[in-house]
């Protein structure tokens, strides 16, 4: 019988170790799961799978929206500057708009054809307007989509056609400002007989023979006086004009220098990267 029962004890005794080693298993979940246990950090009920989305587990590919980054206070800055830049740009613009179409306008109303250069100075002041038009009204329109931040992203890779743009109205501004300050600084109306700058006539009494003398100014090749005077101001409005374009167009190049700059040392990391 010997041989029956020592088998039965074997049995009995590991049946024995396995339900006390299920009971202490369990005795631990539930301690695990009390609300005052250091392991449980809330009231709240255990996680689960089935509260999980659909198609998500083990090595699923996640990919979450980036967080929208807050401009700095620098940035800030930058921006009403270039804003403001702009809007100025716009407003330089039309006036050079209104200074040399004026003349164009003339000449077509008397049919006559209109000269080059002015036409020059038109095309010029209007490309330039529509420019900084577009530079103005493009950043605010995306600013307002994006919720006031990322106004930039997505616009590094056009930085570099802007600045040869910019660029070249640069050298239209400089082009058109060597033209007509070569015609106009330091020129004067000609009056006759002492007649003043301003083109008004000037009325002499004589006393001798109490006769009235009266004097008008006369007309140069580039025009009669108000024509003198406004374009001599037209000179100057073109200087400010490439002043604000070579700065703006300054600004435009440092940020793609920037941001290639920006490119490279994220292409390096991601080279460092790979290496380990």
């Amino acid at each position: 019988m010997s041989f029956l029962v020592v088998p039965l004890l074997k049995f009995g005794v590991s049946k024995a170790k396995k339900h006390h080693a299920a009971k202490k298993q369990a005795k631990q979940a539930d301690q695990f799961q009390q609300p005052g246990n250091a392991y449980n950090h809330g009231p709240e009920a255990p996680i689960h799978m089935a509260n999980y989305p659909a198609n998500i587990g083990p090595g699923a590919d996640l990919h979450f929206p980036p967080a929208e980054a807050q401009m700095s206070k620098r940035a800030k800055i930058m921006a009403i500057f270039t804003a403001g830049l702009r809007f100025l740009q716009i407003v330089f613009g039309l006036t050079v708009v209104g200074l040399y179409g004026r003349d164009v306008h003339h000449d077509h109303e008397n049919g006559e054809s209109a000269r080059a250069r002015w036409v020059f100075a038109l095309t010029v002041a209007v490309l330039a307007t529509l420019t900084a038009g577009v530079s103005f009204g493009v950043p605010l329109i995306m600013r307002s989509l994006k919720g006031g931040a990322g106004a930039g992203v997505g616009r590094s890779q056009l930085r570099l056609p802007q600045f040869v743009w910019e660029f070249i109205l640069c050298i239209l501004w400089l082009t058109m400002f060597g033209i007509f300050g070569k015609m106009y600084i330091g020129v004067y109306p000609v009056t006759t007989h002492g007649a003043d700058s301003s083109g008004k006539r000037d009325t002499a009494h004589g006393s001798a023979n109490n006769t009235t003398t009266t004097t008008t100014p006369a007309i140069s090749p580039l025009g009669d006086a108000a024509k003198i005077n406004r374009m001599r101001h037209a000179v100057w409005v073109d200087l400010i004009n490439l002043l604000m374009w070579v700065a703006t167009a300054s600004f435009v190049l440092l940020r793609w220098l920037k941001s290639r700059r920006a490119a490279r040392g994220d292409e390096m990391d991601v080279e460092k990267d790979n290496q380990f």
